[in-house]
């Protein structure tokens, strides 16, 4: 059975979960999908509404410098390292994670031979993008793998990738220009304010990889093997040293993700999401026996009134 695409008019197999052609999601269902509310940490929210009155999204993008900025990267990125192929081990491991956090988009994903022990998000929230270091990608056992692409993509299901798109380009010295973009990147309150808000958006992205993997002990192994990887040894939480830094000390950001893990709020996701791997099947547009188009949040056909699930 063939699913046609609503955005793009291009026909996926049911099984795809995402549109071949755009990459939008194709199973859709307010009722049992993933929301960022499931898994963003109250200090991202906060901080990202006050970096929102330093630089408003439509001052970013009035000129659609970003935007170029953005496809320049990718360009950079691609010329340098192979895309991967949504049918290859690593590709199905991104689509069950994207499937799980119920992403609107599925991202393009790179593997950059330049990178090392790093990963990354990029992009805009229609057009995301991951980068995953080749030496970090073979150093990793599979869990830890998810768990790092859970953390990936939960930056997008947060709707981060402007914002940590920015920080990205600006902690990786890329030159932006006042006069272009409208608002004074480069003075010290915005800078502070990317910096202080992406560390806390790092804490939502380790929830987003906890759900996706269900195990806080893969989480704990991959965060403390990258930071050994990139020779951040020390344990000892340091406030000043976290004050000009983009993520959260080791010892915080496990701290904050055991107190997550045993919250009411995890519990009542990890169901959410446990609930709609049961009904999948179902969030189909149409009724996988007589073909009849269908509500996504129906569990019954309104033709031949057969239970979906």
């Amino acid at each position: 059975m063939e699913l046609k695409c609503k955005l793009c008019r291009t026909y996926s197999d049911e099984e795809d979960i995402f549109c071949r052609g755009c990459g939008v999601r194709l199973l859709t269902s307010r009722k049992y999908d993933l929301t960022r509310a499931d898994y963003a940490y109250e200090g991202d929210l906060e901080k990202l509404a006050l970096l929102k009155e330093l630089a408003t999204p439509a001052a970013l993008l009035k000129t659609f410098y970003l935007k170029k900025a953005v496809s320049l990267h990718e360009k950079e990125v691609s010329s340098r390292g192979i895309p991967v192929d949504r049918d290859s081990r690593l590709g199905s491991l991104l689509v069950g994670c994207a499937d799980k956090l119920c992403l609107k988009f599925l991202p393009e994903m790179y593997v950059d031979y330049e990178l090392n022990f790093n990963a990354y998000s990029f992009g805009l929230d229609d057009k995301p993008y991951v980068v995953l270091g080749e030496a970090l990608l073979n150093a990793l056992e599979e869990q830890e793998l998810v768990a790092l692409l859970g953390h990936e993509l939960g930056h997008i299901g947060c709707g981060h990738m402007l914002y940590h798109t920015l920080a990205e380009f600006v902690l990786q010295g890329v030159s932006f220009s006042a006069s272009v973009l409208g608002v004074p990147l480069l003075e010290a309150p915005l800078r502070l304010a990317l910096l202080s808000w992406r560390r806390e958006s790092e804490v939502s992205a380790d929830r987003a990889s906890l759900l996706v993997t269900g195990s806080v002990d893969a989480v704990r192994s991959l965060l403390r093997k990258v930071v050994a990887l990139n020779n951040r040894s020390s344990l000892v939480y340091d406030a000043l040293s976290e004050l000009v830094s983009s993520h959260p000390h080791l010892s915080r950001r496990i701290a904050l993700l055991e107190e997550y893990y045993r919250s009411a709020e995890y519990e009542k996701a990890k169901r959410k999401i446990e609930k709609r791997m049961v009904v999948r099947k179902a969030l189909l547009p149409i009724c996988r026996f007589c073909g009849a188009e269908k509500p996504p949040s129906s569990l019954f056909c309104p033709r031949c009134g057969r239970s979906l699930v």
